[in-house]
């Protein structure tokens, strides 16, 4: 979709981008600064930047790594920011059709980003429920540890506290972490709650 500049009341406002921008209405993305990892939505994306929405607003001039589902990580600068609107210039250009291919490209694999972290849950798997540290999450499934002895493909529900239980099954198992990918995979407000 090729961006179409609002019209100013004196005339038509001249578009400040050179490249041809891709529309990304609420794709999960993830901001690095300073060894800290942030969440984001990704509202718009091109070759050479992103809009993105962050309750944490970088400021101007700021340097970041940022990554979402088939792109990153990457570097960038804050070029504006208004609000929880945040615009990123990318060092490099990107090459977007690594955005949409959810196979592997080069050895990359596009997938969510994951973001790190040391919360407790429970997962309940045969009428069983057992305590679990949740290492990693995306939208799209956690790493947890704590639990052995599970087979792929077992149905599995993530449960935390004041969230409603998130189903899905083990995708895989070694050494006492178990992957579980979601069925249906988590809406954004969710996500940002358990990432809180």
């Amino acid at each position: 979709m090729t961006y179409m500049p609002p019209i100013a009341k004196m005339g038509i406002v001249a578009e400040r981008r050179e490249d041809q921008r891709y529309r990304r209405v609420l794709a999960t993305g993830k901001l690095i600064l300073n060894d800290c990892e942030m969440f984001c939505f990704v509202r718009d994306l091109s070759v050479g930047g992103a809009k993105i929405e962050t309750l944490t607003v970088p400021p101007i001039g700021q340097r970041l790594v940022f990554e979402m589902r088939g792109l990153g990580p990457c570097s960038a600068r804050v070029v504006w920011n208004r609000e929880h609107l945040v615009g990123l210039a990318f060092d490099t250009p990107q090459d977007l059709a690594t955005v949409s291919d959810r196979g592997t490209r080069q050895g990359y694999c596009a997938r969510a980003p994951r973001f790190a972290t040391d919360r407790l849950a429970h997962l309940r798997v045969a009428g069983a429920t057992v305590a679990v540290e949740l290492v990693d999450l995306s939208a799209g499934g956690a790493r947890l540890r704590g639990v052995e002895g599970l087979r792929c493909d077992t149905p599995a529900s993530l449960i935390f506290d004041h969230i409603a239980p998130r189903p899905g099954f083990i995708r895989w198992a070694r050494d006492g972490d178990v992957g579980l990918q979601f069925t249906p995979i988590l809406d954004l407000p969710t996500l940002m709650q358990i990432l809180r």
